[in-house]
């Protein structure tokens, strides 16, 4: 992959440009009243071009890596900065670097086919069906690769494999219940143990009542974990959020933003998370201490934000398409602990158990405060004990109130937001579940 691109920045005969080629081929199989409906394979090459005449950049895009394509998106990138008025902001092209070995490709999640895939969804489905209830949900395997090159002789390579099984169980009394895993390997997807949590959820959800509105001690599970976490990484911990004041880290560096249970690292060599070791500007990646017991210590960088900021970047740059420049937190490393998922319900005296959130957005960025609805399975808990369903409720909560009443925490695990897992976000989280002494409620859905 690297070749054709060395090729055609040499070809190109200009003193500074780089190209990033993202492939990506996917396999996803749909299933919904526990029979498979779809199975869809994708095979896609993007390619980013930048040329900079002076300090007035030119960027395209396409989908080829032929030589005269790559050719001509390099000219065309040079044609399109010969008519942009020079940028002061201009970072310059990351330098030759080292980088770590790929840890996120298995080979055996790259091969798998559609039959394997199939054969855990029948899983998921068999003991639904047993249950007395329908799944319905998606298994995808991702293989992706990433190459980045440019004229100051920066070239970087790495494959990745994303293996993701989800599975949502219905029943006829109204209720759901919900349950997924995620990895790098094919192999730690355990179809049996998410139709066993899904099922257990389903079940006890029926007869829903009303929450009052109010304050409530709440245990929030890994995957609601990963939307909240969501939030902060959107809202504040970018270096372009931070200089624009817009950040609750702005103006708060080693200063208490949380409670001490609370630590966040971006790191996307951690051997459990799903990242490679460079970023689209062919910076190498770092991991960062975003808050540490509490006190917040700063955020991430591009080389646009770092420039501007008189640092060095982290090598957080991000996919122009999806992301601005600033830097993107995307590979969220949050501390866990010990507590067994009974242990954190055994803690509620009087309140809520939160299995994921659905369609969150904020309010208020500055306190990295959520919106949205809770989804299936939320449990009112009493004295240690899920007693009964509760209807969706809808909350309105700063991700920094949540972590500063932290009182217990689970062991992590590798989960993704409901943005991310529905193809809308990248942020991937290693997350606990936990239990904090204080989540507001204001107000429930009709059933």
């Amino acid at each position: 992959m690297l070749a054709p691109l060395h090729r055609a920045l040499t070809d190109s005969g200009l003193d500074e440009a780089d190209l990033w080629v993202h492939r990506r081929q996917a396999a996803v199989t749909r299933y919904s009243h526990s029979s498979i409906h779809q199975n869809a394979v994708s095979d896609e090459t993007h390619v980013h071009a930048r040329a900079i005449v002076g300090s007035a950049i030119g960027a395209t895009s396409g989908n080829s890596l032929a030589a005269g394509d790559l050719r001509d998106l390099l000219k065309r990138a040079a044609e399109l900065a010969r008519l942009q008025a020079p940028n002061a902001d201009w970072p310059g092209l990351a330098a030759p670097a080292s980088y770590r070995e790929p840890i996120a490709f298995d080979p055996a999640a790259a091969v798998l086919g559609a039959a394997d895939q199939a054969s855990a969804i029948g899983r998921i489905c068999e003991a639904a069906t047993a249950a007395g209830f329908r799944a319905a949900g998606t298994h995808s395997i991702d293989v992706t690769e990433d190459a980045v090159a440019n004229t100051n002789g920066v070239a970087a390579y790495a494959p990745a494999t994303v293996a993701y099984l989800r599975a949502l169980v219905l029943g006829d009394h109204g209720g759901s219940g919900y349950a997924d895993d995620l990895s790098q390997r094919a192999t730690e997807l355990d179809p049996a143990g998410i139709a066993a949590r899904a099922i257990e959820k389903c079940a006890r959800d029926r007869d829903r009542m009303q929450l009052a509105p109010g304050d409530y001690e709440a245990v929030f599970e890994e995957d609601a974990v990963a939307e909240i976490l969501r939030i902060m990484s959107i809202t504040g911990l970018s270096g372009q959020a931070v200089r624009e004041g817009r950040s609750f880290l702005a103006g708060a560096i080693g200063q208490p933003v949380t409670g001490p249970t609370f630590t966040l690292h971006d790191d996307a060599l951690h051997p459990a998370q799903l990242a490679i070791p460079f970023d689209p500007e062919g910076t190498p990646k770092q991991r960062v201490t975003l808050v540490e017991r509490g006190i917040a210590r700063g955020p991430v960088y591009d080389r646009w934000s770092a420039k501007a900021a008189g640092a060095s970047s982290t090598g957080h740059a991000a996919d122009p398409a999806r992301y601005g420049h600033g830097g993107h937190a995307g590979n969220l490393v949050m501390a866990g602990g010990t507590a067994s998922r009974e242990e954190l319900i055994g803690s509620v005296t009087h309140g809520i158990l939160i299995t994921r959130f659905h369609y969150t957005n904020t309010p208020d960025p500055k306190r990295a405060t959520m919106t949205g609805t809770t989804r299936d399975g939320t449990f009112l808990i009493e004295h240690g004990k899920i007693v009964r369903a509760l209807a969706n409720v809808r909350y309105t909560m700063s991700a920094l109130d949540l972590f500063a009443g932290i009182e217990l925490l689970g062991p992590q695990r590798l989960v993704r937001d409901w943005w991310s897992t529905n193809g809308m976000g990248r942020v991937v989280c290693l997350a606990p579940a936990m239990k904090v002494s204080r989540a507001t409620i204001t107000g429930s859905s009709p059933g």
